[in-house]
């Protein structure tokens, strides 16, 4: 029920409303996000689990990845405890160690990466460690590891992975709407050379500019790709740039730029073999993307007062009022210091770290670099546990003969990797995309030829 009709293309413009219209509702009342969740999930599961034990997987992909995508918005909404805090976390691994049991191990170096970051679940070396930190910090990068294990080298067919994009892409739309809703008048705002709490829906600025970047992208991807995810191609450009202004105001840098990123592997990497043959089409939408957020990033910086600009030189209140020297970790926002604490404490319990999620709890403040968090919770289980996340990918992408579809993959596990340094896994972005980054894309037979001829 309602999940045929959002996946058919006749119907994107209607349901680009709707979900225009759940933002809006969202910050008004969490149950009309309440609602609508748990009516797609009971009306949709039965039919989705029985086609995944048939081997039909795209339905169960769908309704997972859509549902997992609200975490946003349900943590902006405040609909805990009816929707949990860490929605995505929760729900990925309740499927995917539903997916196994039911299929069995599809990719043996998955659970041999699950494996290696159970231990330091049952230890806690700081003797703080609660149940939440367990789950922040662990549910994230198991979820990931057994989503390699059930879905590695899974085929999908590559109009199935624009829908499933499509689906998260309109979760983000409403995330959009509801930080725009929520954002007082820009005359009300003093804006400062930090993240911005006002234009962010009063939600963490790091994680809705992680979901803002994910939504630009996804909307630049539609528009290069001639997808319309919103029905229109003139509304998914306006929806970009929607995505890029209110992500610049949130004045965090790290979704923004990892957005940026994915835009530009998919323009160079997807048309390095036919550039010549459509170089004018490729010069107009380099044009056209370079000036239209050049003219957002001038209007958002206005507004700011010029803050942006300075936000974005890696300023803060204490370098340009001169009482503070910029240093390589001030412009990073103090993570080459949390990186360097992490790391300390690694080089103390070189072995089997301090246990999942107790770093935190010895330095003070919050990991927000995955790498540096499996290093000083899970010792050297943790660094091969990231080794084998880049080897798994590297092995799949080895295999991928279309250059769309390299730029794709590519772009897809660049977003979730260099999330993962700025945003450590606190979203659903991280686990889900090195899991759809490793599918293997087929074509109908009669369509085959013709991509490769196209990447040839």
């Amino acid at each position: 029920m309602f999940l045929k009709s959002i996946l058919n293309p006749r119907y994107n413009l209607s349901w680009t409303i709707f979900h225009c219209v759940l933002g809006a509702l969202s910050t008004i009342t969490p149950f009309a996000l309440i609602a609508w969740f748990y009516l797609l999930f009971f009306t949709n599961l039965p039919s989705s689990l029985s086609r995944f034990t048939q081997r039909k997987d795209f339905h169960f992909l769908a309704l997972l990845f859509y549902l997992i995508s609200f975490e946003l918005l349900d943590r902006m909404a405040k609909t805990s405890p009816f929707l949990p805090y860490e929605l995505g976390k929760y729900m990925l691994l309740a499927a995917l160690a539903l997916g196994l049991l039911v299929r069995g191990v599809r990719f043996g170096t998955g659970m041999v990466m699950a494996l290696l970051i159970t231990p330091a679940a049952f230890y806690d070396f700081s003797g703080q460690r609660m149940f939440f930190d367990l789950v922040n910090n662990y549910f994230g990068p198991l979820s990931l590891a057994l989503g390699l294990a059930l879905f590695y080298r899974s085929p999908i067919q590559r109009g199935q992975l624009d829908q499933l994009l499509r689906l998260i892409w309109l979760t983000c739309l409403s995330s959009l709407i509801f930080t725009y809703l929520k954002t007082p008048d820009f005359d009300e705002i003093s804006f400062s050379l930090k993240a911005q709490f006002d234009t962010t829906g009063g939600h963490s600025s790091n994680q809705v500019s992680t979901i803002l970047g994910l939504g630009m992208f996804l909307s630049f991807y539609s528009v290069f790709q001639k997808l319309k995810f919103s029905g229109k191609r003139f509304l998914d450009i306006l929806i970009m740039l929607g995505f890029t202004f209110q992500g610049l105001l949130s004045f965090s840098r790290g979704g923004m730029i990892t957005g940026l990123l994915g835009m530009f592997v998919i323009f160079y990497y997807a048309n390095q073999a036919n550039m010549r043959r459509n170089a004018g089409r490729y010069v107009f939408i380099s044009i056209f993307a370079a000036v239209s957020l050049f003219f957002v990033f001038n209007v958002a910086d206005r507004i700011t007062g010029g803050k942006l600009m300075l936000r974005y030189k890696g300023e803060t209140e204490g370098t340009y009022g001169g009482h503070k020297e910029k240093t390589a970790d001030v412009v990073l926002s103090g993570r080459l210091s949390i990186f360097s604490s992490d790391f300390n404490v690694w080089l103390d319990n070189p072995l089997l770290g301090v246990g999942a999620g107790s770093s935190a709890k010895l330095n003070g403040v919050a990991s927000h670099i995955e790498l540096s968090r499996l290093l000083a919770d899970h010792g050297v289980f943790g660094l091969i546990f990231f080794l084998l996340t880049f080897y798994t990918f590297y092995r799949s992408f080895k295999l991928v003969k279309i250059n769309q579809d390299k730029a794709l993959l590519l772009s897809l596990f660049l977003l979730a990797v260099s999330t993962s340094f700025h945003a450590a896994m606190r979203t659903f972005l991280t686990p889900a995309f090195v899991i759809l980054s490793t599918f293997s894309i087929t074509y109908p037979s009669t369509r085959i030829q013709k991509a490769l001829n196209e990447s040839s």
